[in-house]
């Protein structure tokens, strides 16, 4: 990266994070890290500010997504993502799919490792569907996340396919996913929930089939009874 364009990745993290700073909510700490828990410090910032606060520092930048600079992009995304607080970790995501860019493998997994709650996850997931939706290949460089120890890790996998399920691709077709189906842990089981019912709204009783034969049983019954009402 030469010096101009570090110059331009530094300027725009730094207006994305005085934006956020400005935007900090001391009396909205105490129930973001109840409800999401993150492990880096919160300064309170409410979503939709959030968002306001990364859309400022794009178009100082000149950046949207009919005008993309990649390097740039990508760059002041990692820094946030990898940065000192929570709202700067969702900032990176935003900035991502505010440009309308598509995320490798690598980056995909190595800002997987951070994951520690659910609101980063569920921002993150929307930014891997849209790549999966433009590479269904990826999907298989992505195995880890499946198999992962890390709850925050498998429900990314499972929400990163809510985009690519609801353009046409069969459940039947990914790995892992009658296994994750199963799993009984809330993050897990209320992300397979999202999954499937943003897929029977899109594509109704073809999904809903599709599912059933990765749930063949009479369990996990929230999942079989919404597929059976689908399939009636």
């Amino acid at each position: 990266m030469d010096a101009v364009t570090a110059g331009r990745v530094s300027s725009l993290v730094t207006d994305v994070e005085d934006g956020l700073r400005e935007h900090a909510d001391p009396d909205y700490v105490a129930g973001t890290v109840a409800a999401r828990s993150p492990g880096k410090p919160v300064l309170g910032v409410r979503i939709p500010l959030l968002r306001g606060a990364v859309k400022a520092g794009l178009e100082s930048a000149g950046l949207t997504a009919r005008n993309q600079d990649p390097v740039v992009v990508f760059g002041a995304a990692d820094a946030l993502w990898h940065g000192s607080v929570h709202e700067a970790e969702l900032a990176g995501s935003m900035m991502l799919r505010l440009t309308d860019l598509r995320m490798p493998a690598p980056m995909i997994l190595r800002w997987a490792l951070l994951l520690d709650n659910w609101l980063s996850v569920d921002e993150l997931g929307g930014v891997v569907g849209m790549s999966l939706v433009d590479d269904p290949a990826l999907l298989h460089q992505l195995h880890g996340l499946a198999v992962s120890p890390s709850v925050w890790q498998r429900r990314l996998y499972v929400v990163s396919l809510i985009r690519p399920v609801k353009a046409g691709l069969s459940p039947t077709e990914v790995p892992e996913l009658d296994t994750l189906l199963g799993e009984k842990d809330p993050a897990i089981r209320k992300a397979c929930v999202w999954l499937i019912n943003e897929a029977i709204k899109a594509r109704s009783t073809e999904a809903a089939a599709q599912f059933r034969e990765l749930v063949p049983g009479a369990a996990p019954k929230t999942l079989v009874r919404i597929l059976d009402a689908a399939l009636v």
